[in-house]
């Protein structure tokens, strides 16, 4: 398999002018402009400057100086010239000289004079100079290059970190969208909005949010590429590091474009690994990493019908190989069809491949069984028994499923959240009677897309009350049972680390989850209620792994 890289584009944000200048040290000191009506008949015309040198950051921007016109004649008028290309569009007017200034892509300061000129009805003549100073851009910590042809849909590129064991984001945007962002600043926080989000709503923070969702990379990436492009489009592929959620490096970026969308060679198998009606999965296998269209049809719907919508609107575009379950039940019995066809923008590549299959029924489990045990840990502990660095400083809450049910969601709560999270429901829903597997039921659902579907799972935690809730579901979808296991997660009730022995085949998988009390209860009683109201459609359920930006081209 070879290893992409998905483009999640995040929406624009457009700050202010990032463009900063000071005045020099105390060898510059401003000039002091006569008082007013102390100009001499007939004397000689100056120009004085409020500074005779500026300091300007790299990335450039717009800079400007005060002036003052000392014996000025009638009807005067000053003009600028730099001795240097990168400054340009010098005007001066009502007592400011401003100018525009070109980013310094060099790792060396430069400087520049900028020499104004007056002039009048008179025909007097004066000059001044300014002197203006551009820091250099700082070293680039990363080196990305473009190592071959790209595709109509795809870019390959590479990285290499000077430091091999920084963390750092990487994306990609449009090249005329980046023109926007006047600043790293601006473009970090424009990328992190979402990854903030998240942060909010579940009260984690921004580094756990970013680690949790492998929005971070650290090393070198050889034989990558971005997917699912436009074609014909310049992009511009950039990175920076990132360290506990703050931005600790420039940004460093490179352009490329695609090609014209073109027919290619893809061959596109799809195969129904499980035909169960309520939870059917797919694998679709490609020959290339060219995009494609997917969809899941009616078994009546006719080739041309598939390949009308697949070139539509509001479909799902994917590259590469993929395994993916169905997000909603069909029916027994009936036929279906899964199509994929390749595109690019608005133009076919490929010929349409379609898959039929029967939807069958699952196995019923009458009497699901759903017992959990819960343990707290000392995080510092841990983390020397299992061998992992990450797990320190944390308080850790583990839980154990054991189940005949085929499949299982798991979330822990503190008890306060669910208390809140009750009451607001209720609220919600005046007149109507929930019991508490009803109530965590509804929980459970509103975040199955962050539960933990592990039967082992291992959480970073805050000391206090929490409930751990659990859901076990059968293959044909037609029973569930809920269950919830109270724990105390402080230091009189951690557990010895060798406990843990007990449960674990291999690792348990980790799941950052946010601290007690920083969960948003209106919002998740929002999301529960949209849950409520919402009815099944055909779309291709994506779990935060899944969605994770970098995936191998190597076999």
């Amino acid at each position: 398999m070879k290893k992409f890289m998905k483009w999640m584009p995040i929406s624009m944000m457009i700050l202010g002018s990032m463009f900063m200048f000071a005045a020099c040290s105390d060898d510059n000191e401003p000039t002091t402009p006569e008082e007013p009506g102390t100009e001499t008949p007939g004397a000689k015309v100056s120009i004085q400057l409020g500074y005779e040198s500026i300091e300007v950051e790299a990335a450039g921007g717009s800079a400007e100086v005060t002036y003052t016109l000392k014996n000025a004649g009638t009807n005067p008028k000053i003009s600028g010239t730099s001795d240097q290309d990168w400054i340009t569009d010098i005007q001066a007017a009502d007592g400011k000289v401003t100018m525009s200034v070109a980013a310094n892509t060099e790792t060396a300061d430069r400087t520049a004079k900028v020499t104004l000129t007056y002039s009048d009805d008179e025909k007097n003549a004066a000059s001044a100079e300014l002197t203006v100073t551009q820091g250099a851009k700082a070293e680039e910590k990363f080196t990305i290059t473009i190592p071959g042809e790209c595709g109509s849909t795809w870019i390959p590129f590479e990285i290499q970190p000077k430091d091999q064991s920084a963390q750092y984001f990487l994306n990609i945007r449009p090249a005329e969208e980046m023109e926007g962002f006047v600043s790293d600043e601006a473009l970090f926080n424009s990328d992190m909005s979402t990854y903030q989000q998240l942060a909010d709503q579940y009260g984690m923070s921004l580094n756990d949010v970013l680690i949790a969702t492998n929005a971070l990379v650290s090393g070198p990436l050889e034989d990558y590429l971005f997917p699912k492009l436009s074609p014909s489009t310049e992009y511009c592929i950039y990175c920076y590091g990132v360290e506990n959620g703050k931005l600790v490096a420039p940004v460093s970026k490179v352009n490329a474009a695609t090609t014209a969308a073109a027919p290619v060679d893809n061959q596109i198998t799809i195969d129904v690994t499980n035909k169960v009606a309520s939870t059917v999965v797919f694998t679709v296998k490609t020959t290339t990493f060219d995009a494609y269209a997917l969809g899941v049809f009616d078994g009546a719907a006719s080739d041309a019908d598939m390949e009308t919508a697949l070139m539509g609107e509001g479909v799902s575009i994917y590259a590469g190989s993929q395994q993916l379950p169905l997000d909603a039940s069909l029916e027994v019995g009936k036929e279906y069809a899964i199509a994929a066809i390749g595109r690019a923008g608005n133009t076919a590549t490929t010929k349409l491949f379609v898959t039929r299959f029967t939807a069958e029924e699952g196995q019923v489990v009458e009497n699901l069984t759903l017992d959990i045990t819960a343990l707290a840990f000392d995080g510092d502990e841990m983390a020397a028994h299992l061998g992992s660095d990450e797990l320190k400083g944390n308080a850790l809450l583990f839980d154990h499923i054991e189940t005949n049910g085929t499949y299982t969601f798991t979330y822990p709560f503190t008890t306060d959240e669910l208390a809140d999270l009750r009451s607001q429901f209720e609220e919600q829903n005046p007149g109507v009677e929930f019991t508490d597997e009803e109530f965590y039921g509804v929980l459970i659902n509103t975040f199955v897309s962050y539960c933990s579907t592990d039967r082992t799972s291992l959480w970073f935690a805050s000391e206090g009350s929490w409930m751990v809730l659990s859901m076990t579901i059968d293959e044909a979808m037609q029973n569930y049972k809920v269950g919830a296991a109270a724990i105390e997660v402080n230091e009189s009730t951690y557990s010895p680390v060798e406990e843990i022995d007990k449960y674990l085949g291999t690792n348990a998988s980790k799941v950052l989850v946010k601290k007690a009390g920083n969960l948003d209860v209106k919002k998740t009683v929002a999301m529960m209620k949209k849950y409520m109201d919402s009815k099944s459609t055909y779309s291709f359920k994506t779990s935060i792994k899944d969605m994770s930006k970098i995936r191998s081209m190597k076999e």
